[in-house]
């Protein structure tokens, strides 16, 4: 569907009244009121030359994943490495004692 140069007009100038009092929002709010595809209102403010406040951050790069630092408050608590590791087998054996009990209770109602 075209839409006209008015009907365009109205809607950046709608965004940006709205970032204005809202801080950010316009464009969803735009999408809603006029039944729009927000691909077609990022277009309409990007040739107006309206600069849209969207969240910040960097965008992911494919690939590889930064994994998440991890802490051992059981190294730190004194513990080495082989207490540390029966230990976990210990919660593990829990765990698994745990899930099977999950598995026969769910099936109890299925």
């Amino acid at each position: 569907m075209r839409y006209d140069q008015e009907t365009k007009d109205k809607v950046v100038q709608f965004v940006k009244d709205y970032n204005e009092e809202n801080g950010r929002g316009g464009q969803s709010a735009a999408v809603s009121k006029w039944d729009l595809n927000p691909i077609t209102v990022r277009s309409w403010l990007d040739k107006a030359g309206v600069a849209t406040p969207g969240k910040t951050g960097k965008k992911k790069k494919p690939g590889r994943r930064k994994l998440k630092s991890v802490s051992r408050p059981a190294l730190s608590a004194g513990m080495t490495q082989a207490e540390t590791l029966r230990r976990m087998a210990e919660i593990q054996e829990q765990m698994d004692a745990l899930r099977a009990e999950f598995d026969a209770l769910k099936a109890t109602i299925s």
